[in-house]
């Protein structure tokens, strides 16, 4: 029987359960699977490539590929000359790769999840199909900004059309303007996260006082998410008074390091980041203030039980945090770089503050835990502009017409 679909190879670059596979399952579910064929190359056997499995999509599993990270949360400098020559050697092995899946396949609309895998984009131009690149990540400078300036260059020359998730990331491409890119926020689930019923689940399980302000923070624990900057305003409410407790959930990395690396650290005196995190805790006297959750996954949910969130990430990149703080009628507050400071309205939807002023961090958090008034006419803001330019099903919409043409 034949099938006359058009068929769509997505390609996800990613090894783990990150913001990248969760918006590609999003945009995947939306697909008219009457008219679209969709298969995702998983470039690594993982949690993501489950992910899709679980929702019944077919997906291949070819490992030899690897990413060529040059992006804001991943860039290999001049310490690591080994890497950049291990990840340009494979980008010849990806180009390959993707050579044969492809003449396998023989897919309509080739879609790449990330700019991180040039080898692939190089093969997909010359295949008879259209190419679309979502841009996920901001393009690192790096030292003399020859690798940066080389990977826009090469993705504008591979690719047909481009869905950026910031506009300031497209307007650092030069084409802002260009007919055939989109800028798409985010894909939230905006009425899941409007008509989540308000609990304490969190408060009972943490024994926390229902008066007591609850702080959200959501995401990893790397030195780019800036959770020492929040511990440190967190101090500074702590000695004031305020009766606050500040939830920081997420994966939770070992503390102690292995090998040859971490052991040098060692002895030169520098801790794991999660117990620089610990040693803060202590020194603000902030024990009793600041809980670890560990990883967990029902975000609309979790979001819900917060009083206000935070965001204090310092390296530019599109922050999912934003949308679904916005989405769930919760106040943020963040550095303003580029990301949230695109993503968020300051004085109006969140707050958004100097980088990386923490004692302004903390002036911040004290508005929202002093005056419930200011704290309810931004939250209702929030949840107006969610709908506008966070939304999934619209969101889908604008990627959808620009893939068509229409």
């Amino acid at each position: 029987m034949t099938d006359n679909r058009k068929k769509i190879l997505f390609v996800h670059h990613g090894s783990g359960m990150g913001g990248a596979p969760q918006l590609l399952l999003k945009f995947l579910v939306r697909l008219d699977l009457e008219k679209y064929n969709p298969v995702i190359w998983c470039i690594r056997k993982s949690s993501a490539s489950d992910l899709f499995e679980n929702y019944g999509f077919r997906v291949i599993i070819n490992q030899n590929a690897c990413p060529f990270l040059h992006i804001s949360d991943g860039f290999y400098g001049i310490r690591h000359p080994h890497l950049i020559l291990k990840m340009s050697w494979g980008q010849i092995k990806s180009y390959r790769a993707a050579k044969k899946i492809l003449n396998t396949e023989k897919p309509d609309i080739i879609y790449l999840n990330s700019i991180v895998i040039p080898g692939i984009l190089k093969a997909a131009a010359e295949f008879p199909a259209e190419v679309i690149v979502n841009v996920l990540e901001s393009v690192c400078a790096g030292y003399t900004g020859f690798r940066k300036s080389l990977l826009i260059k090469k993705s504008l020359k591979w690719g047909d059309k481009f869905v950026f998730m910031l506009k300031s990331e497209a307007e650092k491409w030069g084409v802002a303007d260009a007919s055939n890119i989109t800028v798409v926020y985010d894909f939230i689930e905006t009425e899941k996260f409007r008509n989540i019923s308000a609990n304490n689940e969190l408060r009972e399980k943490y024994s926390i006082n229902k008066n007591t302000f609850l702080i959200g923070y959501l995401g990893r624990f790397t030195k780019a998410k800036g959770v020492h900057h929040l511990l440190r305003a967190a101090g500074m409410l702590k000695q004031k008074g305020y009766d606050f407790h500040l939830m920081l959930v997420g994966p939770v990395p070992v503390s102690s390091g292995f090998g040859m690396k971490a052991k040098l650290s060692g002895y030169l005196g520098k801790k794991p980041y999660i117990e620089q995190l610990k040693k803060i805790i202590k020194d603000e006297n902030l024990e009793n203030n600041v809980t670890f959750t560990g990883e967990m996954t029902d975000v609309a949910k979790i979001v819900a039980q917060f009083d206000a969130l935070a965001a204090p990430f310092t390296e530019p990149h599109f922050s999912r945090l934003c949308g679904e703080a916005a989405a769930a009628g919760k106040v943020i507050t963040a550095f303003d770089i580029c990301g949230p400071g695109e993503e968020i309205i300051n004085d109006e939807t969140g707050f958004l503050v100097k980088p990386f002023d923490e004692k302004e961090f903390a002036e911040k958090l004290e508005i929202l835990i002093k005056s419930p008034e200011t704290k309810k006419r931004m939250e209702e803001k929030a949840s107006e502009y969610a709908i506008k330019v966070f939304d999934a099903d619209a969101n889908f919409s604008k990627v959808m017409e620009l893939m068509l043409g229409m």
